[in-house]
């Protein structure tokens, strides 16, 4: 439950700073959903080259991390209809 809240909360936020600054919310999306995307998939490597003691907590709140910008940025795009700033 705290994991769909989080997911949630995130895409709430992503999508209240694309409105504000259409430019900046999605460059920041993209930017902050890219360095989560690679650092989950870093930790999946690195737990299958050697497990660890770290709780599932962390990989599902790193999958809210890249998800939320992606769902946010997906929604805001199909409201909007494009993506203002590229044309």
């Amino acid at each position: 439950m705290n994991t769909l809240f989080a997911l949630l909360i995130q895409i709430i936020c992503y999508l209240l700073f694309m409105l504000y600054n259409e430019y900046a919310g999605q460059l920041l999306a993209i930017v902050l959903g890219a360095i989560f995307l690679a650092i989950w998939v870093i930790s999946l490597i690195v737990e299958l080259i050697q497990p660890s003691r770290v709780k599932k907590n962390y990989y599902r709140f790193m999958i809210t991390g890249w998800a939320a910008p992606a769902i946010a940025l997906v929604i805001f795009v199909l409201l909007r209809g494009e993506i203002g700033w590229l044309s």
